[in-house]
């Protein structure tokens, strides 16, 4: 049988998505839209709500459907997902969507994004990206992929579109409890929204973390941004939630803060076309490869007329400052004035272990077992569980093999250690990470020794459920060699990929590719390719990547 989905995507164009009309849409709207809002008619013996259908979503979903049948045959799973299709953030603005700050868009996509590791590294286990796709995908075909995989596994049947989670309330009784959610439903641009009200008994928040921007604070602001250059735009300091064109800084003076992802992608973006453009960073950080930005450090504060930096040097011929300065973890559905579940604090006093509720100083949601189970006394550890918050991880895979410890968990409660023992591995664990020198309430869910402890990471979740016998023990890690060599190499194969490109050979090196394991082999050479040629060219070699840390932050 054909899938309605899949036959709607293959009419679809693979290019200009940001452009297409609203008809266009709304056909990929109508083959996920399932309006079934009201409980099953017989009373499920479990019912769980999932927020989000980006890489979290879909993943610990198909971790929740690959249970036996024979298990959750009389669960109701339901996903709530308040945009118009799946995909999380690789799905971009709707056409003609435009919005000014304090508002913040639906998504911090940007039209000329492409991912900066190569995407066999960045899958759900046994589905790859189709034949043909480029090592470097741009978002189109990452979201594409998502939507894929939604219809190959059949998980659209699950997926409320337009449902916005507004509250989520825990009531706790007879020692357990229930979910009290508040979902709006928009059906139709011209359709009143219908307000749903639902009682869950476990609730999976799977929304991202990369929707609220953070903001430095600088003395001085205020001033700068009144104070424009005559004949010159009014000065603004944006975030690059807002970011989509390079052409709006065309001929302007642009300082770029931050080093990361959003950082890099502008700075580049921006270079050829601003008058000049400096890239705020830490001293341990490097500036966008492939440019001549000028590096400067840390701003310190804003005058009037100029920019004063750490180091006490100053700019005056400023227009814009850009921040690519990262994301702030809120979750307003579980927050005050809309429910009291998750505090929100950003000079909390408490800790993992003084906390009498979730908490989060905006960098780090805790107390939470492996970034996945409330450890509140108010909300039981299976009730209220997270997936997708670490952060320096390749998302898919991690999103499932947390899934698959969420889905066998909602199964079997007793699967898990006591609350006693998973708050001590906690507090263990952020020991460990304060030994190495960082503060565990800085740092967050980033796992701060990069690669390495995001494979181990991974492993371990699926290790724990062979160890108890909720899975076959196949003698396999779940993070496969090939992945671990390959997002190692992550540097080498972008080398790699842009001397292919310079040479005309990116198609070659495609042809035949199918399988996970001929793309897996396909880095593997690559790789070497590259390897010999540098050993045989170290005058020509960039060192601007000498370092994987760039492509995780």
């Amino acid at each position: 049988m054909v899938n309605v989905l899949q036959l709607v995507l293959s009419l679809l164009p693979l290019s200009g998505f940001w452009d297409r009309p609203q008809s266009t849409l709304n056909v990929l709207h109508d083959a996920f839209v399932h309006d079934s809002v009201e409980p099953p008619p017989t009373e499920p013996t479990k019912s769980i709500a999932i927020v989000g259908a980006g890489s979290a979503g879909l993943g610990v979903l198909k971790a929740i459907l690959d249970l036996p049948e024979s298990i959750r045959e009389d669960w109701e799973v339901v996903l709530y997902e308040q945009r118009r299709a799946v995909g999380g953030v690789w799905l971009p603005d709707p056409p003609g969507y435009h919005v000014e700050p304090p508002e913040v868009p639906e998504t911090p996509l940007y039209p000329r994004l492409h991912t900066n590791t190569p995407h066999p590294t960045m899958t759900y286990p046994h589905f790859p990206f189709p034949p043909g796709t480029p090592l470097y995908p741009d978002w189109e075909a990452v979201l594409n992929y998502h939507v894929d995989f939604a219809a190959h596994y059949n998980l659209t049947p699950h997926i409320n579109l337009n449902h916005t989670v507004v509250f989520a309330k825990w009531h706790a009784h007879d020692g357990t409890g229930d979910w009290h959610v508040e979902v709006h439903a928009q059906h139709g641009e011209d359709e009143d929204e219908v307000v749903i009200r639902r009682t869950f008994d476990h609730l999976i928040v799977a929304n991202g973390h990369n929707h609220y921007p953070h903001y430095p604070t600088w003395d001085g602001t205020k001033g700068w941004l009144a104070n424009s250059q005559q004949g010159k735009p009014a000065r603004q300091i944006l975030h690059s939630v807002y970011y989509r064109e390079p052409e709006k800084f065309a001929n302007l003076s642009v300082i770029v803060v931050g080093s990361g992802a959003s950082g890099r992608d502008m700075a580049q973006q921006i270079e050829p076309l601003a008058r000049v453009v400096y890239q705020s960073i830490r001293e341990t950080k490097e500036t966008a490869p492939d440019t001549t930005v000028t590096p400067k450090p840390p701003i310190a504060y804003l005058t009037n007329y100029s920019v004063i930096f750490e180091d006490g040097t100053e700019l005056f011929d400023i227009d814009a400052i850009l921040l690519g300065t990262g994301y702030e973890f809120r979750i307003p559905f579980l927050s005050s004035p809309q429910s009291s579940v998750l505090l929100t604090d950003p000079a909390t006093s408490f800790n993992s272990s003084t906390a009498q509720t979730l908490t989060t100083n905006l960098r780090y949601i805790f107390p939470l077992y492996q970034h996945i189970f409330s450890l509140a006394p108010t909300v039981p550890p299976t009730a209220l569980t997270f997936i997708g918050l670490p952060v320096l991880i390749a998302n898919c895979p991690s999103d499932f093999a947390q899934g698959q410890i969420v889905a066998h968990a909602l199964a079997n409660a007793s699967l898990l250690p006591s609350h006693d023992e998973m708050l001590n591995d906690l507090i263990s664990r952020e020991r460990s990470v304060s030994a190495r020198g960082y503060d565990p309430y800085y740092e967050g869910h980033r796992l701060v020794d990069g690669d390495t402890e995001a494979q181990d990471y991974q492993d371990s979740l699926v290790d724990y459920l062979k160890k108890n016998g909720a899975i076959p023990d196949d003698g396999r890690k779940y993070v496969e060699p090939w992945r671990r060599a390959s997002r190692s190499q992550a540097p080498l194969l972008l080398r790699a990929w842009k001397r292919a490109g310079k040479l005309g050979e990116q198609e070659r090196w495609l042809a035949g590719i199918e399988t996970e394991d001929e793309w897996a082999d396909l880095m593997a050479r690559l790789a070497e390719w590259q390897r010999e040629w540098e050993n045989t060219h170290p005058a020509l070699v960039a060192s601007t990547y000498s370092s994987p840390e760039w492509l995780y932050e």
